[in-house]
């Protein structure tokens, strides 16, 4: 139960020693003020009608308030760091999960029951809402408590033990109800993991500028509401079903309450009555019972929230495990200048698909050499691709590199000798600088940035931007950022690629979004741009193969023709097929 315990009190050490340090010190100053204003009133009543000794009364007024006062400040300064410092602790945390994301494997980003994984394990360290400090807190509270307790047990035993023990067990019993809510609370939490996931999708469709032209177009708006509606009354159930849980455990709580007011209030009534007690005994027990029934309330419930976010703990642990698998193995330096790149009998399938995306591939791409790979729609180019930039590893066969296979190098040394222009390329709502050179944009000029952007062919939307290359993309953080056109997106995409500098380069459909003249000047610059480098080009308009020295058609997954573009074209076969019927829109 107190395993998630040891994870945060491990890692807010490591994060932040102040942080630990504040809330057990918060704990054991706090704990004091309820024990003394439960024991110092007794005496001042006491004083008050007996002998009424001013000095003594001075004293006693003097401890209960002088400590109520410094105790207080204290309180208010180490409450006051510790939400400061849980801050830190928190961002760093978030940080860590954050990293954990990025640097998992590409293919677990696809995977359903990973990315629920991933929603339960930050329900834990944020405690479903609650901060991850709840139960940090909860752990602290429980050692402050202890004091407390004790103290008033010691108070309470001298009236009547049976006193205590009733309301031990008024307590307990409060918690084995609580306890038996939070656990299905917890289960019913877990169990609307995927449905939470599905609702952030179906909010993000209506709040994604991205999708607001369809909506527009097609008339959506309704069709998407009713759809929205439909799945948040899945959530509203669960929401029904805990709360009636709650309720139910709140009115048996107030309940037991009730019992131990009556019981108290009538027990000590009679003891006055019958002179065993006085007037300041009255009052220091009364207030001694009500703070054990706190007290052990909170030191109930503390227990409770651990044990409630353990059953959380579990997932964050099984998350953090989940083995990245491409930065396991030998972990092999890369430092080598030339490479060459050979499929070796490689056949792939993505995760629960019957049929294999690529089948029996066998290829070598020399150093240098210029590889244009063509083919319909789920021909497998993309998958090539894919398996080149080792975001999938084959299912059967091997991808090597220089005759060694790709697996045995370290991850991201592999990475830096790859340079990819993705169809589907995404830019980030910084500046133009920051997302060609990234995390070297400091120690870049903005001469280089802007000789790059004019060789991809951004030069005319470039002069236009008042601010440059510091000019922001997209309008999500500043009002004077810019939207780039698809063919612009695609040009500044070709840019980042080209900054990276890779002695690899692979173009995924580079120009399917360029007009006529942008891909005509892409076309005129490639040689230049891939000069001394390997290059892979996919693309769908055949009159990029003429700047390619090898072209592979595939087709289901298969290589079924390579070669040059004469050969191909003798040879009469796909490729020619495929040429022929795009020349026939530019001939009569």
């Amino acid at each position: 139960m107190f395993k998630g315990f040891k994870f945060l009190l491990r890692y807010s050490w490591k994060f932040s020693k102040q942080y630990v340090i504040c809330i057990f010190a918060l704990q054991i100053i706090s704990s004091l003020i309820p024990l003394l204003q439960v024991v110092l009133p007794k005496f001042i009543l006491d004083e008050l009608v007996g002998r009424q000794r001013m000095n003594v009364l001075i004293l006693y007024v003097a401890m209960l308030v002088g400590y109520n006062l410094i105790g207080g400040l204290l309180v208010d300064f180490l409450r006051g760091k510790c939400f400061t410092t849980k801050g830190v602790v928190f961002t760093r945390f978030q940080s860590m999960l954050a990293e954990r994301l990025a640097r998992c494997d590409y293919e677990q980003l696809e995977n359903p029951e990973f990315l629920d994984i991933k929603e339960r394990a930050g329900k834990f360290l944020y405690a479903n809402g609650q901060g991850f400090g709840v139960v940090l807190d909860s752990a602290v509270n429980i050692l402050g408590k202890a004091f407390v307790f004790i103290g008033l047990m010691t108070i309470i035993v001298t009236l009547n033990i049976w006193i205590v023990l009733l309301f031990v067990g008024l307590v307990m019993l409060n918690a084995f109800v609580e306890g038996r809510v939070k656990e299905n609370y917890v289960k019913w939490d877990m169990e609307k993991v995927p449905i939470e996931r599905k609702t952030s999708y179906f909010l993000d469709l209506v709040e994604n500028v991205s999708y607001g032209k369809e909506i527009r177009i097609y008339n959506l708006s309704s069709w998407l509401v009713k759809k929205i509606t439909a799945h948040l009354k899945l959530s509203d159930e669960f929401y029904i079903r805990q709360t009636k849980s709650y309720n139910k455990s709140n009115y048996f709580n107030t309940f037991t309450r009730f019992l131990r007011e009556v019981i108290s209030y009538g027990y000590l009534c009679m003891k006055v009555v019958k002179r065993e007690i006085g007037i300041g005994d009255f009052t220091m027990y009364l207030a001694a019972i009500a703070q054990f029934s706190t007290a052990m309330n909170d030191v109930m419930e503390s227990v409770l929230n651990i044990k409630q976010f353990s059953f959380y703990y579990d997932a964050l642990e099984k998350y953090m495990n989940i083995p990245c698998k491409m930065r396991e193995g030998e972990q092999l330096p890369l430092d080598e200048t030339k490479f060459e790149i050979e499929f070796r009998n490689v056949s792939f399938k993505y995760e629960k698909s019957d049929t294999y995306a690529l089948k029996n591939v066998n290829l070598k791409i020399v150093p240098g050499e210029k590889l244009a790979i063509v083919g319909e729609n789920g021909a497998g180019k993309s998958t090539f691709v894919k398996l080149i930039c080792r975001l999938y590893d084959p299912t059967e066969g091997a991808v090597l590199l220089n005759g060694t296979d790709i697996r045995r190098f370290e991850y991201d040394s592999y990475m830096k000798i790859l340079s990819v222009v993705f169809q589907d390329y995404k830019l980030f709502a910084f500046t133009v600088k920051d997302n060609i050179a990234f995390e070297k944009a400091a120690d870049v000029t903005d001469e280089k940035i802007e000789d790059i952007l004019i060789q991809s062919g951004f030069e005319n939307r470039l002069r236009k931007l008042e601010k440059g290359v510091h000019s922001n993309i997209y309008r999500n953080f500043e009002l004077d950022g810019f939207e780039p056109s698809g063919g612009e997106g695609q040009k500044l995409s070709l840019a980042r690629a080209f900054y990276k500098d890779s002695p690899f380069v692979i173009l995924d459909e580079p120009t399917a979004a360029l007009d006529p003249r942008s891909e005509y000047e892409i076309y005129q610059h490639f040689n230049q741009m891939v000069k001394g480098k390997t290059a892979v080009y996919i693309s769908h308009r055949l009159a990029s193969c003429r700047f390619c020295d090898r072209i592979l058609v595939l087709m289901n997954g298969q290589i079924k023709e390579y070669g040059t573009h004469e050969e191909l074209m003798n040879k009469g076969g796909i490729y020619l097929e495929m040429f022929h019927m795009q020349a026939q829109y530019y001939q009569e």
